[in-house]
């Protein structure tokens, strides 16, 4: 009897030894985690390898960055910001993030008074502010905020499944360069407000958000090569947003509201030769040149009632126009979105064909 009750008392004891060697060797990196402007590193979670800071494990809180000229890798380990932390850096200039998956936080990622940075290959919102000449690319599934922030590019990102924006420029945001993107599946697709002027946005797949773009007092932003698709209420919506010009873009079946409308304001939905392919359009193209030979109008809103005019596009394209390149993430979504377009200029093309008959 004293032989059983000591094996038990032993295997208890045994039990408790393994559960506490186990709970020792999970060790997290919790609070915030400082890479000082001597390259040192203050907090766990960070080690210095080939000149390469990388995530040694998970983190629980934040990073932040106080040295110009470094490199961070998320390693394949997450960033928890425990709904308050992310990755800070300010006035930093050739600072490399790349890799960074980061959670619970309300910004990934801000940037504040950053200049000839880059973000790359993460997963995680990003805020930038105040900021010049970085380049936010080949990201997957995120969402930007840009604030007063010009002259940036932005590239081959996936801004997929955003319950707000996938987007959105603001507070004189200028000079940005947007192109060779996915923005899909988010509540407004790419957003524009406060002055955010004479940006360029042209190669990208702008489907199946609620509004494809919306434009708010902003002002000579260049819109071309973009396809502008199966978005929910509109595939462009301005307000008070004026002398936007609008040309090689392939709108389709875009929503509730219409392919693009405006208030308030003029724009341009033309370059002077060339328009924009309307998977709704119905003129005819009787010398065969492609373009329409009737306009393309846009509606626009001139009171809070429902009093419009309209813009015109002179030039519409009887054919989807050829995007000339697209990132490598997107050959799936390119083939479906083509596809679509085809099946959609087949269908228009078989009923003109039918109506013609009828007229014979």
């Amino acid at each position: 009897m004293k032989k059983s009750k000591a094996i038990v008392v032993l295997l208890l004891i045994l039990s408790f030894m393994f559960v506490s060697i186990t709970e020792i060797g999970i060790v997290k990196a919790v609070g915030t985690v400082c890479i000082r402007n001597d390259g040192s590193i203050e907090g766990a979670g960070l080690t210095f390898e080939d000149g390469v800071y990388v995530f040694s494990g998970d983190i629980y809180g934040q990073i932040v960055i106080e040295k110009d000229g470094v490199i961070v890798d998320g390693s394949g380990y997450v960033l928890h910001g425990m709904n308050e932390g992310g990755i800070f850096l300010e006035n930093r200039s050739n600072v490399v993030l790349r890799n960074i998956e980061v959670v619970d936080a309300p910004f990934g990622i801000t940037m504040l008074n950053g200049i000839n940075n880059k973000i790359t290959e993460s997963n995680c919102t990003i805020n930038l502010e105040n900021s010049v000449n970085n380049t936010i690319s080949g990201n997957e599934r995120v969402s930007l905020l840009f604030t007063n922030s010009s002259k940036n590019i932005v590239t081959e990102n996936n801004l997929s499944d955003n319950t707000c924006y996938g987007f959105k420029l603001q507070s004189t945001s200028n000079e940005n360069s947007i192109f060779g993107n996915n923005i899909t599946d988010s509540i407004g697709g790419i957003e524009f407000h406060g002055y955010s002027n004479s940006n360029r946005i042209y190669e990208n797949n702008i489907v199946d958000n609620g509004d494809g773009m919306m434009f708010h007092n902003s002002y000579n932003n260049s819109i071309y090569d973009n396809v502008i698709a199966y978005n929910r209420l509109a595939g462009v919506y301005l307000y008070a947003a004026e002398s936007n010009k609008f040309f090689r873009n392939n709108f389709v079946d875009n929503g509730e509201w219409s392919q693009a409308s405006s208030r308030f304001a003029n724009n341009f939905w033309d370059d002077g030769s060339t328009g924009n392919y309307w998977s709704d359009y119905n003129g005819a193209d009787v010398d065969g040149d492609g373009i329409g030979d009737e306009p393309y109008f846009v509606p626009v809103y001139t009171l809070m009632g429902w009093d419009w005019e309209y813009d015109a596009d002179n030039y519409p394209l009887m054919e989807p126009t050829i995007i000339p390149e697209f990132p490598t993430w997107a050959p799936m979504a390119l083939t479906f979105a083509t596809l679509a377009v085809t099946l959609t200029v087949y269908k228009r093309k078989l009923r003109n064909h039918n109506q013609r008959r009828e007229l014979i």
